[in-house]
């Protein structure tokens, strides 16, 4: 997954990369930075998350992303 896709499909979902990196488990806003600029790959499994809120309306990826964030293990 290009870092471009990353973008569009962060900036369809209206987060910031503080926010989606914290969805996807990563270290914060340079993580995101490195993934959307092509420096750093974005792991296999947070592809398959991506893709898949990107397939959904927006209303059911932000109840789906809603749903992820109360099982956060903080």
């Amino acid at each position: 997954m290009k870092g471009e896709e990353v973008k569009r499909i962060r900036e369809k979902l209206e987060m910031n990369r503080n926010d989606l990196a914290e969805l996807l488990c990563l270290a914060g806003y340079q993580s995101m930075m490195n993934i959307e600029t092509d420096f750093r790959r974005p792991a296999k499994l947070a592809v398959r998350l991506l893709r898949y809120l990107d397939s959904l309306p927006k209303s059911k990826a932000m109840v789906l992303i809603e749903e992820l964030k109360r099982h956060d293990s903080r």
